[in-house]
């Protein structure tokens, strides 16, 4: 079963995971950061085949289109980690992992692709 979760979960895990309430600074690209992982090839059938490449899209969006006045990383961060455990696959990065991927991806070093290679890696 394919998971799908709107801009409201997206906007629960940030309550969870930010500081403070970090505002949302572009409302189009929070509804972006929740569509994407939606994307279908074909009507009914899902680009991104599984998890992890739907989890990666989360953290990628969040830190090239910055939907929030601050946290995105940590945002994009937990929105991919909350995902992951709602699918029945959760993970956790070695220490450090998750901050130089950040830097990789704001960089634009890392694409998604490479980035649910490293969320299946780093699964329990």
């Amino acid at each position: 079963m394919t998971l799908y979760v709107d801009t409201g979960w997206i906007l629960n895990v940030q309550v969870e995971v930010s500081p403070a309430n970090t505002p949302v600074r572009d409302w189009g690209a929070l509804q972006c950061m929740a569509e994407r992982h939606r994307y279908e090839r074909f009507a009914g059938e899902a680009y991104y085949e599984e998890p992890a490449s739907r989890a990666a899209t989360f953290l990628h969006t969040a830190l090239l289109l910055e939907p929030f006045s601050d946290f995105n990383a940590s945002i994009g961060a937990g929105c991919a980690d909350m995902y992951m455990r709602q699918s029945d696959q959760p993970f956790i990065p070695p220490p450090g992992a998750m901050a130089q991927l950040v830097r990789e991806i704001r960089a634009e070093r890392t694409g998604l692709a490479a980035i649910a290679r490293r969320l299946r890696e780093w699964k329990e």
